[in-house]
């Protein structure tokens, strides 16, 4: 996380000084700048987008399609004084979860404290520092989770072709299972 807000060191990035809705509205650009031949390509700044639990006044939305079905990001710009906080970024979530957007992007102007972007990174919501033009993303995928360790017991097969289309298959004792299934 050595490119987010860590407490007690100093912010480096230059101050964005300008007024919230320039804000929002400097990411509608950028977001808009990046149509990426995708069909629809469409962004709106403070778009209505109605959830299970009552709509919401989104920043900024990107909408597209793409193999036939319709995709919605959801962007919420944070320009505070201070780092954003987990709970901004929980709450962009909820949102998330209540319309069915595909993907979530909190852009900041101050950064993010450690919290924020660990949950960002858990749940697969995009952090974003933005200060003048410069775009850098701090997060973009959910973070990998080891993969599942197999409990239990396992029967294990060998198949071989027994023909044009038909195939034989033996079961194998512990030794031989030993040999092709790892653990």
């Amino acid at each position: 996380m050595s490119n987010g807000f860590v407490a007690g060191e100093e912010d480096h990035w230059p101050a964005f000084d300008v007024t919230p809705k320039a804000y929002e509205e400097a990411v509608a650009a950028i977001a808009t700048s990046m149509d990426l031949d995708l069909v629809g390509w469409n962004v709106n700044h403070l778009d209505p987008v109605e959830g299970l639990d009552g709509t919401y006044v989104m920043d900024v939305t990107a909408r597209f399609r793409l193999a036939g079905m319709d995709f919605l990001i959801l962007f919420e710009c944070k320009r505070h004084k201070d780092p954003v906080k987990r709970s901004d970024v929980q709450v962009l979530l909820a949102k998330l979860q209540s319309t069915g957007a595909q993907k979530g992007v909190v852009v900041a102007a101050t950064g993010f404290q450690s919290g924020a972007l660990q949950f960002a990174e858990a749940h697969g919501i995009a952090c974003v520092r933005l200060v003048d033009t410069a775009w850098t993303y701090l997060t973009r995928h959910p973070a990998t989770a080891a993969p599942p360790v197999p409990t239990g017991g396992y029967s294990a097969y060998a198949m071989t072709a027994d023909g044009e289309d038909s195939y034989d298959f033996t079961p194998l004792d512990g030794a031989a299972r030993a040999t092709l299934i790892p653990g």
